[in-house]
């Protein structure tokens, strides 16, 4: 049977929860024509490397549709964890997942963050611990992938969560990354 939640990765340490609303398949961001990086696209190499990663987010994905903020929590809160990582593939759906999003993030007590390409919608309310990045445009933080970053203005991403935390914290920063 399939988990709901997986627990770290490469870039992320093991405390951290990650759960996704869609495949890159079905990501809107891309149907959209707003995704900076349709060709680079890391959920689609992840996808592509791992057959069961597609899996596992179209079942998260189908559980994300049918669930309350309270049944959410309720899932997540059989595990240990420290943090929240949402949607490392695919992006919002709708408001709606942006609403629901910052409701889950209301009952917790630990950091969620997310980056998104949806310029069109609304991020203005979000509570204190959660975290939205534009992947190209401003909303909590700015995450630009670039050739080089050497020189530009912000930040350069360390491409290691587990030692950084600027896309995780509220600070209007530009952060750029290595194009890899």
């Amino acid at each position: 049977m399939l988990q709901l939640f997986s627990f770290g990765n490469l870039k992320q340490d093991g405390g951290t929860a990650i759960f996704n609303f869609c495949s890159s398949a079905d990501c809107p961001s891309e149907k959209l024509g707003l995704c900076k990086l349709p060709g680079k696209c890391y959920a689609k190499k992840a996808e592509r490397i791992f057959p069961g990663v597609t899996k596992h987010r179209n079942h998260q994905a189908a559980f994300w549709q049918m669930c309350t903020p309270e049944l959410f929590i309720y899932e997540l809160r059989k595990f240990q964890f420290n943090k929240l990582r949402l949607s490392e593939s695919g992006d919002f759906i709708s408001q709606d997942d942006v609403s629901k999003a910052s409701r889950i993030a209301e009952l917790l007590d630990v950091p969620v963050w997310t980056y998104t390409a949806r310029r069109d919608l609304d991020f203005s309310n979000l509570p204190a611990n959660f975290t939205v990045t534009g992947s190209g445009f401003m909303l909590d933080n700015l995450f630009n992938v670039v050739p080089d970053p050497t020189g530009l203005p912000g930040v350069i991403c360390k491409a290691n969560c587990r030692i950084c935390s600027f896309c995780t914290e509220k600070a209007h920063r530009i952060i750029n990354c290595k194009i890899h």
